[in-house]
């Protein structure tokens, strides 16, 4: 593997609509950017930037393009042409257009009166459901960006997350207030309420306005912030505008036809594979299945009524649809996106629905759910490794460049780049963070930039791409990515560990497990597994929280003295069944 070391010096690019960058030092400044600060060290350009960009939306005001027209009222005209169509069914509960449109109008006009409006932000803390279809399509037509955050997440990452995003109000229920921050989250509060119980008015059945909004959202407004894992210990919220969803939208309308007639909604909304299996249908007429990955009776019968035409999954999915009733199963397309996917991992499922079209959608959240994929089609064969991430989607770019950001020849591994359609506006409130992954693009119009995933990728001999790693501690775990970082500054809170070290461990066949390694601190109180576990999950996701605990005399170094990940002991889960207590030396 080539050394991924970075510049060694770096600059502060500007371009005219006054986004900050870093770049490196010795490559030649793209078009439309100029130096705004002389060559530095990294932190200084870093601190030069939080001193001088405190607000990463562009300048001036957002105007409307020729043709572009609100997601939701895409929605809208399709409600009115299938009014009595089945929109969402969610266990008993069923929606018809004319009902989820009637609802979504209700609770937008109590939004606009707490102050939604372009470009501010709407969290929604609901558990997946009809409640939060809802409340998402209520926060569209507001003309905010609706954040989502899952309620099962830890009471004190929910409540950094609502005080980072400074949302007008939370949509939430009864309880929201209850935990940590409660307080915080309950003084912004908007009930849910929507249990069907109140009855719709002919007011309800009128579309909002653009005069009961101010302003129809432009291309450029934020239409979502979805919080990714961050390095640092604080998550980061990503900001997707309109013309970026709509763009995604588009192309998976035509890349994932049996979307637009019905798909199943399993994850959480905070997750944004949960942007296709939603979207999709509600702007075609087709059905939302909404349900959890089990064989459930209601949801058995439902799908018996209304099969699946797709389904969206991550690689760690598969090994679970087997185990699931027929109904599970897409009849048209399953799309597999969020972590490496493996050739052996497809080989039972393929057998059993040969029928199925298979795809590889790659694309980090900043990317806009997807920006890349490779069909498997019936009768294609697959090898047992990597399964291809396949060509980039129109309108997007890829690029494979070194670390001065040049391109690196074809075979050659380098750091994967986005640019294009599709690409976020940065991070919400990290101007610092955002300039340095956001950055000039060299081969797009003057003043664009691109993103820097710190994937590792490869051109193929037939054009598309591979994915090989990453290029740092970040990794993909049942789809969600993860800062390792993260979790181990939180293991390092234990007064009875000195060092900490977080990886995953994964099969051939399985999907990855996270396992912490501690070395104990032998002036403080020996760390146990019941320890470990539960002061990650007062703290963490359920997805961050490791699944096996070694502790080790020291960890592993590599010649320069860093980390040796690679050298880390992989753990016997198979003699250790109780995962959450293994715990050896």
């Amino acid at each position: 593997m080539a050394n991924h070391t970075v510049a060694s010096g770096f600059s502060v690019l500007v371009n005219d609509r006054g986004r900050h960058c870093l770049w490196p030092s010795g490559t030649t400044v793209p078009d439309g950017w100029h130096r705004a600060a002389p060559e530095a060290t990294k932190e200084e350009c870093l601190e030069y930037v939080r001193r001088n960009w405190a607000d990463i939306r562009p300048a001036g005001t957002a105007t409307a393009e020729d043709g572009h027209e609100p997601l939701v009222r895409v929605f809208e005209r399709t409600a009115a042409r299938v009014p009595e169509a089945v929109a969402v069914i969610d266990g008993k509960v069923e929606l018809s257009y004319r009902e989820l449109n009637a609802r979504a109008n209700r609770l937008a006009r109590r939004l606009i009166a707490r102050g939604a409006q372009p470009e501010e932000v709407v969290v929604i803390l609901l558990p997946r459901g009809h409640e939060a279809i809802v409340a998402l399509l209520a926060v569209l037509k507001s003309g905010a960006a609706y954040v989502p955050v899952d309620p099962d997440y830890p009471a004190a990452r929910v409540a950094f997350m609502v005080q980072d995003a400074g949302p007008v109000c939370v949509i939430g229920p009864r309880d929201t207030g209850d935990g940590a921050g409660g307080a915080a989250i309950a003084a912004g509060l908007l009930l849910s309420e929507d249990d069907g119980s109140v009855p719709l008015t002919a007011r309800d059945h009128e579309d909002v306005s653009p005069a009961e909004r101010g302003r129809e959202p432009a291309p450029g407004d934020s239409a979502y912030v979805i919080y990714t894992s961050g390095s640092t210990g604080r998550p980061k919220g990503v900001v997707i505008e309109h013309r970026s969803l709509r763009h995604y939208l588009g192309w998976a309308a035509q890349a994932y036809p049996a979307a637009r007639v019905s798909s199943l909604l399993h994850s959480s909304l905070s997750f944004d594979l949960s942007v296709t299996a939603l979207f999709l249908p509600l702007l075609h007429g087709g059905c939302v299945h909404v349900a959890a990955l089990a064989d459930d009776l209601t949801t058995r019968e439902n799908l018996a009524r209304v099969p699946i035409g797709f389904l969206k999954v991550t690689p760690s999915h598969l090994a679970v649809l087997p185990l699931l009733p027929p109904g599970f199963s897409p009849s048209g397309q399953l799309v597999v996106g969020g972590e490496q996917l493996l050739g052996s991992m497809l080989a039972e499922w393929r057998q059993r629905h040969p029928q199925v079209t298979v795809v590889n959608e790659y694309g980090p959240t900043e990317a806009t759910v997807g920006c890349t994929e490779h069909a498997l089609r019936p009768g294609d064969r697959v090898a047992e490794g990597p399964v291809p991430i396949g060509r980039a989607a129109p309108g997007v770019r890829i690029h494979v460049l070194d670390e001065r950001l040049r391109p690196v020849a074809p075979g050659q591994e380098g750091e994967l780049c986005i640019a294009g359609s599709g690409v976020a506006r940065g991070y919400a409130r990290r101007p610092d963070t955002t300039a340095e992954r956001f950055v000039a693009d060299p081969f797009g119009a003057p003043g664009s930039w691109m993103y820097r995933s710190g994937d590792l990728a490869r051109q193929l001999p037939d054009g598309g791409f591979e994915y090989l790693g990453r290029m740092d501690d970040q990794v993909k775990v049942n789809g969600f990515r993860i800062e390792l970082g993260e979790i181990e500054a939180v293991l390092a809170r234990h007064p009875g560990a000195a060092q900490v070290a977080v990886a995953v461990s994964a099969g051939r066949r399985k999907a990855g497990r996270l396992v912490a390694y501690v070395v104990p601190d032998p002036a403080g109180p020996r760390p146990s597994p019941a320890d470990l576990r539960a002061l990650a999950a007062a703290a963490l996701p359920e997805h961050m929280v490791p699944a096996g605990y070694l502790l080790l005399e020291r960890l592993p170094l590599t010649p320069n003295g860093k980390l040796d990940r690679s050298a880390l002991p992989a753990p016997d889960f198979r003699r250790s069944p109780g995962i959450t207590g293994l715990l050896t030396e």
